[in-house]
């Protein structure tokens, strides 16, 4: 979907009319009229896309020969300006498009005429529009006939006549290619010799036509504008020329225009099928446009790179997130495991305690080593005890696990617990079974020097 802005200036009212195009269908709205330069600037400093037409008289045409081998468009203009300012005739800077370029009969060297607009007159209108880098077409009144005629008939030979209540707007074409236009006014206020004096313009043009471009052999003409609302016009145009009288019906091309409103509209219409090569962009206009798209350009690569930026926190945030809850998930079946070990509660351990305590000492008994090895006692009841004279005890373990974690878990608490033994010497043996999820340990006090502790796993 996207939105135009027309604007069209002629005499001291301004009318903008506002078109929605979706694909390929454009949708107009009623034309709105303005009569201070206030009022469009307000109405249009929050458009965005703005279609600027407007009448002009003073359209000056150019040409240069050039070799034919010179085919750079800017080394064109850059020869034709320097042409331009040699003569001097042109004093004012001007907004130059190419018409054609066309080589001689020996092929050696090319004709390149150019068309251009006074670049003050096209700054005075645009005046009162508030946010130049919003235009994107300039053109004026003789493109836009052109380019509607162009869209319905092609690459014909034709003549095309828009007209309005005070005048006659002419373009003459040739398989495709502006041959010249020409306004003629017309003076008459009685309605019907208005009408004679409208067809009286139109015989001289197209006999102007026949006389000085023998060669493109007009097929017909093309009516648009007032001139098609009755049929005694083309009747009479039709007897006095010879040629064929076609209407254009813009009602046809675009929606929500009823047939009188369409051709009242038609050079609106025209303004959508403009040729690149028929839009007027100041220098300045221009500069204006390059620099708010390209500052579009950079707020579009900066949302990215927010978007970029925002993406690698919440990823950072996630992983760190996943960290904590799976530190929350080991610590909860370590709680799990150790409340499901068989373990002396602290109230047995106690009377146990006691109960040494108030017995007849020994000078060696098995007891008084036993309880050097509390801090494993805490944790599980040993599977066997051995007691060798000599003063070698030995205690061994078994632990049945339910899952793999729990079996880590296990091993690394039953590890921490023998390393906080310190009053005797104890020498460790593991043997850790990752099939059946089975822990065993033998701890054994010894009188000499322990030796390195050992493990085992399967």
């Amino acid at each position: 979907m996207g939105s135009i802005t027309i604007v069209r200036i002629h005499d001291d009212l301004t009318s903008i009319t506002e078109v929605k195009r979706s694909k390929n269908k454009y949708t107009f709205f009623p034309p709105k009229d303005f009569t201070e330069p206030h009022d469009v600037a307000h109405y249009l400093k929050s458009k965005t896309n703005i279609y600027l037409l407007y009448f002009s008289d003073t359209i000056v045409e150019e040409s240069i020969t050039l070799p034919s081998v010179i085919k750079n468009e800017a080394t064109v203009r850059s020869a034709l300006i320097a042409k331009i300012h040699e003569n001097g005739e042109i004093p004012e800077k001007l907004v130059l498009n190419k018409l054609s370029t066309t080589s001689d009969v020996t092929g050696e060297s090319a004709l390149h005429r150019y068309e251009g607009l006074y670049e003050n007159e096209i700054l005075t209108c645009i005046a009162p529009i508030p946010k130049h880098e919003h235009l994107t077409h300039i053109s004026i009144e003789r493109y836009a006939l052109f380019s509607l005629a162009q869209f319905a008939f092609g690459n014909k030979s034709y003549l095309c006549i828009y007209t309005e209540e005070k005048r006659n707007l002419i373009v003459a074409v040739q398989n495709g290619t502006l041959l010249f236009s020409r306004v003629g006014f017309l003076q008459s206020e009685d309605e019907t010799e208005r009408i004679m004096e409208q067809i009286s313009d139109i015989n001289r043009t197209v006999a102007y036509a026949n006389q000085q471009y023998r060669e493109a052999k007009f097929e017909f003409i093309a009516i648009c504008g007032s001139i098609a609302d009755g049929e005694i016009v083309p009747m009479q145009l039709h007897a006095s020329t010879g040629l064929n009288i076609a209407i254009l019906e813009p009602s046809l091309i675009v929606d929500g225009l009823n047939p009188s409103a369409a051709q009242k509209n038609s050079l609106e219409v025209g303004m959508l099928f403009l040729d690149k090569n028929m839009n007027f962009l100041p220098g300045s206009v221009k500069a204006a446009r390059e620099f708010y798209l390209g500052t579009l350009v950079s707020i579009f690569f900066a949302f990215l790179f927010m978007l970029f930026g925002l993406f690698q926190s919440h990823d950072a945030y996630s992983s760190y997130q996943a960290s904590l809850n799976e530190y929350d998930a080991i610590e909860t079946q370590l709680n799990q495991a150790l409340r499901s070990t068989d373990i002396l509660d602290e109230k047995q351990l106690q009377e146990i305690i006691s109960q040494l305590k108030s017995s007849t000492p020994l000078d060696h008994h098995l007891i008084d080593d036993l309880i050097l090895f509390e801090p494993v006692l805490t944790l599980i009841k040993p599977q066997e005890v051995s007691f060798i004279e000599g003063g070698e005890l030995a205690l061994n373990f078994k632990y049945q696990c339910k899952t793999l974690m729990e079996l880590y878990l296990f091993e690394k608490n039953f590890q921490r617990q023998v390393s906080t033994i310190t009053a005797i010497p104890v020498a460790s043996s593991y043997k850790t079974d990752y099939n059946t999820l089975t822990f065993e340990a033998t701890l054994k006090k010894e009188t000499a020097t322990p030796s390195a502790n050992t493990g085992a796993v399967q």
